[in-house]
């Protein structure tokens, strides 16, 4: 018997997400001596990518409490991948900078992505325009979903 499109798709779709929390449980080496866990170093690059970002910036673009990331941004700051800094010394954020350790870490990241993705993106880039926005509406509504739980 013949399985459901979507049964087959929601199949996948667990196996995705399997193996994407199997993977945050595990340190990757980004740069030579700089193993990071999936969430601190899109942290990183997430402060890389933005012209000024603060730990509040950070919570909620990682979805993630204050605490866990002032956490995590105290762990990032010991190894030597950021530094926090005020703009005015009366000012009462503080905004995160990485350093040049931190920004070889982002370039690794960058390009465990590329080699990552490279066949993906191949084989998207030949599919039809018309079949690439139903795939992407698919993961936006399956998105979306997923939120409501």
């Amino acid at each position: 018997m013949k399985k459901n499109r979507y049964d087959e798709a929601e199949h996948y779709m667990v196996k995705l997400f399997n193996r994407y929390l199997e993977m945050g449980k595990r340190p990757y080496e980004y740069c030579e001596g700089v193993s990071l866990y999936p969430n601190e170093i899109h942290a990183v690059e997430y402060i890389a990518t933005s012209s000024t970002t603060n730990q509040t910036d950070l919570s909620v673009k990682q979805g993630i409490t204050r605490g866990a990331v002032s956490k995590m941004v105290s762990k990032l700051e010991s190894m030597g991948l950021l530094c926090r800094y005020k703009y005015y010394p009366t000012q009462k954020e503080i905004y995160l900078h990485l350093t040049e350790l931190g920004v070889r870490a982002y370039e690794g990241h960058k390009e465990y992505h590329a080699d990552m993705w490279h066949n993906l993106s191949s084989y998207f880039s030949k599919i039809d325009e018309k079949k690439q926005d139903v795939i992407l509406e698919f993961l936006r509504k399956y998105d979306e979903e997923m939120q409501k739980l």
